[in-house]
């Protein structure tokens, strides 16, 4: 399933970095073999997710919702700022 969350300046998501300064910040990248250390959290989106088949997934986890493991238990939480939560009651409205 899709997510809400935020794209750092190396293309990796808010999932892939440790938060700093309460959120605002986003810390090194666990996804890049060179850490970055990334600014302020930038505007939310739509982050895309894929099933086991590659297809894209169109049902979006609200804020602070979890991700769920293959065993269903849920992995790690999404971002439930403000500016995430807006942007899913407008999609949830829509």
């Amino acid at each position: 399933m899709a997510y809400i969350g935020h794209r750092c300046n190396c293309g990796h998501s808010d999932l892939q970095h440790s938060q700093t300064g309460e959120g605002k910040t986003l810390g090194s990248c666990s996804a890049s073999f060179n850490p970055c250390n990334c600014g302020p959290i930038p505007e939310p989106e739509v982050i895309p997710t894929f099933n086991t088949k590659g297809k894209q997934v169109e049902r979006v986890i609200a804020p602070g919702g979890g991700l769920p493991s293959a065993s269903g238990n849920p992995v790690v939480k999404t971002c439930p700022c403000d500016a995430c939560t807006a942007l899913y009651e407008q999609l949830a409205s829509a």
